[in-house]
Parts: C-alpha cells; sequence; structure tokens
C-alpha cells in the first residue's frame, strides 16, 4: 500500500518521511560504529590467539616462540617452520583441530576421530598413525583466534626480528638481543 503524501497532514507528511530516512541513517551509524571498532577488535582477538598460542597450548614448545621449528622444550618433537608454510587459513585450522596423521602433531578437537570429521577417518581406520590428543582441547572461538594470530604474526614473516621477540615476550628479555632489528 502506497500513501500518498500529498493527502496527509505537515505533520504526518514529515514523520512518513523521516520513517523513510531513519532505516538508511540506522545503517550508517552501525556501519560507523563497526568500522570504528574494527581496530580494537582485531587487536583484541590476536591478543586472544596469542593467549593460546603461547598458553593454553603451549605452541612454542615444539614449533618455538617465533613458530620457527625451534622448540622451546629440547625434550620436545621438533615442530614444523610455520614462518615457512604454505598453509591457508582453512588447512591450520584442520591441521589444529585433526593434528597430522603418523605425526606428533596433536590434534585440539575434542571430538577428533571419533566420526569422520577429521580426514573422513576414525580412530579405529588410522590404528598407531592417528595423531595424539593435545593437552587441552580447543573449541572453534579458540581455533579461529590461534589461525588469526598465526597468519599475522607467524606464518610468512620471514626470518625472527627483535622487535617481534618482543612483542612476543611483551617486554624485552635477554635472548632478544639475539635477533637482529626489523629491516637490520
Amino acid at each position: 500500500m502506497k500513501i500518498r503524501l500529498s493527502n496527509c497532514s505537515n505533520l504526518v507528511r514529515t514523520a512518513l518521511k523521516s520513517i523513510r530516512i531513519l532505516p538508511t541513517a540506522f545503517i550508517l551509524v552501525i556501519g560507523v560504529a563497526w568500522v570504528g571498532q574494527a581496530g580494537p577488535a582485531a587487536a583484541q582477538d590476536l591478543s586472544f590467539g596469542k593467549q593460546i598460542y603461547r598458553g593454553k597450548i603451549n605452541c612454542p614448545q615444539c614449533h618455538g616462540w617465533a613458530g620457527d621449528g625451534r622448540p622451546e622444550d629440547p625434550r620436545a618433537p621438533k615442530g614444523a617452520n610455520l614462518r615457512e608454510t604454505t598453509m591457508d587459513e582453512a588447512t591450520l585450522k584442520e591441521v589444529i583441530k585433526c593434528g597430522l596423521i603418523a605425526t606428533d602433531m596433536p590434534h585440539f578437537d575434542r571430538l577428533a576421530y571419533t566420526d569422520t570429521r577429521c580426514y573422513g577417518v576414525t580412530a579405529a581406520d588410522l590404528g598407531n598413525d592417528k595423531p595424539p590428543r593435545g593437552t587441552q582441547t580447543l573449541i572453534l572461538r579458540e581455533i579461529n583466534g590461534l589461525v588469526a594470530y598465526m597468519l599475522a604474526k607467524v606464518v610468512g614473516a620471514g626470518s625472527p626480528t627483535r622487535e617481534q621477540c618482543i612483542d612476543f615476550f611483551d617486554e624485552e628479555v635477554p635472548r632478544c638481543a639475539d635477533f637482529p632489528a626489523a629491516g637490520g
């Protein structure tokens, strides 16, 4: 039903014009608010992912603080050099959820290999080749945060720098002096 503005009083006409403008104004305000929050939200996501990498599942134990495949714990298996990996976002998520078959890379999905969600196989199909379960499991939000952190700070980041070391440890620690300054 179309309302003819010529048949309405000035007050009603003004109200109807406002109603047509409101959705556009609302979308504009929401859009500006969303764009304004993108920076802090992205930083918060990276911080969350860093907490998962560094703390909850302790990726540095096998992959090193820089993700360069130099384990922090000499007794730990040597992890892949994530700085040189060619894995994309989807593949990283799958490897974190499912681990890597017949390797020491653990799976962090609580239900991995209880059904065919991982590589289309179950634990029974794999036998001794089933990846070990991580010491902690991750939920999807944690996996997404971890992968966002890895893609922003580790994957394709080249050789570790002093600045990256300070950023990782949140302060300058003695070992950061062993790395060259960025661009140096």
